[in-house]
């Protein structure tokens, strides 16, 4: 760009030129301006409008050079600058329709990498371009504390207090919002065991309906709660992460006869979206027989293993993710592939009902 000062073709004020959209080329004429204001002006003035996908200015002269959408009118210079707009509209309403996809990550063994998993999980998702919502159900609160953030309200306030969400989550990252949690998740488990009726499903019936997300995700605590009860029946997937050593097995049956109550006795439909080996070590034969293991369980639903990779432990430490942290790594690898996994399962359930 010149260093140079420039004359707004609108305003006539003087300006360094900084940006591509503050100078046009028109009839081999370079037209300038200082602001979006002044060229959106300019187009008005010559009966003009904007194409909202190329930018350029042009004179509309056929109705499929208009859209209105939610009360806004936006305009497109030709079909092809129309189309990928248009499509990408329908697939938000879609996902709108559909709803967002809501996805528990629990084990009832600590330490197999729930939280690990699901700040990953959800910056991935998040840096590709997806609307995310973190909701931590363990009153350890160590969503937030990973990703160095903080916040008032958690499911407490939300559940308790009647608190909108909205006004409830905090913004981490771009595209990721988090409803965090602490000690105030013990008074909502209480508040939860007095209720005489659907104290299992007051999660689903407070925020089945919220539209404002693609993913949702839910850290769950190492326990039966009726928090992460309620997660469960809010929640249509689950993922489980498993460590790879003998005694995490134990942990996948107790997650095992917690869904079967879930599906039978709570008549929610939750189903397993994937078990995701975790610390795999290709060193110790321990991991290999805990893969096998659960592949002979669930089969296809076994997931290419999370392996052990200091930069997962230093990441939080340093509060940011493993893209963040340490982009090059094993474990930004290993996420990266779990990311792009689950955005396929994503696209073929909006196929499904698309």
């Amino acid at each position: 760009m010149s260093t140079a000062l420039k004359e707004c073709r609108v305003c006539a004020r003087q300006f360094l030129v900084k940006f591509r959209y503050q100078l046009e080329h028109r009839d081999n004429v370079v037209t300038y301006f200082c602001s979006q204001q002044c060229r959106q002006q300019d187009s008005s003035d010559h009966g003009e409008v904007r194409c909202v996908s190329c930018d350029r200015a042009f004179t509309p002269k056929y109705a499929y050079q208009q859209a209105t959408s939610n009360g806004k009118i936006t305009h497109f210079c030709s079909m092809e600058c129309r189309s990928p707009a248009v499509t990408e509209y329908r697939k938000r309403m879609v996902q709108d329709e559909q709803g967002a996809m809501r996805i528990a990550i629990l084990n009832q063994k600590g330490g197999t990498g729930k939280t690990t998993t699901t700040v990953n999980l959800g910056v991935g998702l998040a840096q590709a371009g997806h609307r995310v919502l973190i909701i931590d159900v363990d009153s350890q609160g160590h969503v937030a504390i990973s990703l160095g953030v903080d916040g008032d309200k958690t499911l407490y306030h939300i559940l308790v207090e009647g608190a909108p969400l909205a006004q409830s989550v905090i913004a981490a990252r771009p595209n990721l919002d988090i409803l965090v949690g602490n000690e105030t998740l013990a008074s909502a488990e209480i508040f939860l065991a007095r209720k005489n009726d659907d104290r299992d499903k007051a999660l689903r019936k407070t925020l089945i309906d919220e539209k404002g997300y693609d993913f949702i995700l839910l850290d769950c605590g190492p326990s039966l709660s009726l928090l992460n009860m309620n997660a469960l029946t809010f929640a249509d997937f689950l993922i489980v992460p498993v460590s790879c050593d003998f005694l995490s097995l134990i942990g996948v049956k107790q997650v095992m006869k917690t869904l079967k109550n879930v599906n039978q006795v709570l008549l929610h439909p939750i189903s397993i979206l994937g078990i995701l080996p975790t610390f795999y070590d290709m060193r110790n034969n321990i991991s290999d027989e805990s893969i096998k293991t659960l592949q002979g369980y669930f089969h296809d639903k076994v997931l290419p293993p999370i392996r052990v990779n200091t930069r997962l432990k230093e990441a939080p430490r340093h509060q940011q993710s493993i893209f963040e942290y340490a982009p090059d790594s094993r474990g930004a690898s290993d996420y990266e592939r779990l990311v792009k996994w689950v955005v396929e399962q994503q696209q073929k359930r909006l196929q499904a009902v698309g």
